[in-house]
C-alpha cells in the first residue's frame, strides 16, 4: 500500500517545526525506530533551511511544498520538496570541508548521509529536491 502526502507553506522558519512534528508521526505509525526518524527528520530540517536561507533569503511569504510518497512494501519514503526561487546551479550544490570548524554548512553533507538517494533538479519555476530513504524492517 502506499500513501501520499502534500504540505504547502510559507517559508517562515517556525514552519519547519510543523513539518518536522508532523513528520514524526508518520514515520511512528509505519513503525520506525527512533533514531531512523531523528535521521529523516534533521535531513528534511536541513533541505527546508537550506530553501529559506539560501533560495528565499529568509522572506517569509515565498512557498515550499513538500510531497511524501510511502511505499510499505519497499519500505521506502520519497521525498519531493518544491520551491518557486530562482533555479540552482546543482554544479555549486555542496558541502563544506569537514576539517572547517564553522557552526553551519554540513546541511547537504548530512542529506547525502542520512538519505539513501538525493536529487537537485532545476523547474520551470523553481528547483526540487528529491530524497529517497530506505528504512529498516519494522521497529519492535
Amino acid at each position: 500500500m502506499a500513501d501520499t502526502f502534500v504540505f504547502t507553506f510559507s517559508s517562515k522558519i517556525d514552519n519547519i517545526r510543523v513539518i518536522r512534528s508532523s513528520l514524526r508521526t508518520f514515520l511512528k505509525l509505519k513503525h520506525i525506530s527512533d533514531a531512523e526518524i531523528f535521521d529523516t527528520e534533521l535531513a528534511i530540517n536541513e533541505a527546508l533551511a537550506n530553501i529559506i536561507e539560501h533560495t528565499y533569503q529568509y522572506t517569509q511569504e515565498e512557498i515550499i511544498i513538500l510531497r511524501i510518497f510511502w511505499d510499505d512494501e519497499q519500505r521506502t519514503c520519497l521525498f519531493e520538496i518544491q520551491d518557486e526561487g530562482k533555479p540552482v546551479d546543482v554544479n555549486k550544490i555542496g558541502s563544506r570541508d569537514l576539517d572547517d570548524l564553522k557552526d553551519h554548512g554540513l546541511g547537504v553533507y548530512l542529506m547525502k548521509n542520512i538519505m539513501n538517494e538525493i536529487e537537485y533538479r532545476p523547474i520551470e519555476n523553481g528547483n526540487i529536491l528529491f530524497m529517497k530513504k530506505k528504512f529498516l524492517d519494522e521497529a519492535k
